[in-house]
């Protein structure tokens, strides 16, 4: 898997886990006992956060994370996230090689294997409810 691609795969989880966790990011990944109440893609998120925040971009990381966490809709804030992480993948091949295990580690342990063909709607993750209606309801259907 080439970088750009394994850091487009990375933002998301910082992004969720900057979102659930606000301003205090950095703060709450480095709290330990944080990860036992977090759902499946914030604790995947804390993991690769923590692994990035060892990184020789350490600081711009988590300055970047920190305000993800105040302005979650920030794209700039996303982009430069997303740059920031394929420099740090980019200069660190042992970083990389963790990272991607983080992910492969994750999408193995949280149990899951979709593959979707032509289809309308997919619900993916644990105690959810989807409802599809595709096409016209009888009663909507012209006579």
């Amino acid at each position: 898997m080439d970088i750009p691609e394994l850091a487009g795969m990375v933002v998301p989880y910082l992004t969720t886990v900057a979102g659930a966790y606000g301003g205090a990011v950095v703060q709450r990944v480095v709290d330990q006992s944080a990860d036992a109440t977090a759902d499946g893609g914030v604790r995947v998120g804390r993991r690769l956060l923590q692994r990035l925040l060892g990184s020789g971009r350490s600081a711009q990381i988590e300055q970047v994370v920190t305000e993800m966490g105040e302005q979650p809709d920030d794209e700039a804030g996303r982009d430069l996230l997303r740059a920031l992480v394929i420099k740090a993948l980019s200069e660190d091949d042992r970083l990389a090689r963790d990272v991607t295990k983080l992910l492969d580690d994750a999408g193995r342990s949280e149990g899951w294997s979709v593959s979707v063909t032509g289809s309308h709607g997919v619900q993916m993750g644990r105690h959810n409810t989807q409802t599809n209606h595709f096409g016209l309801s009888p009663a909507d259907r012209p006579q």
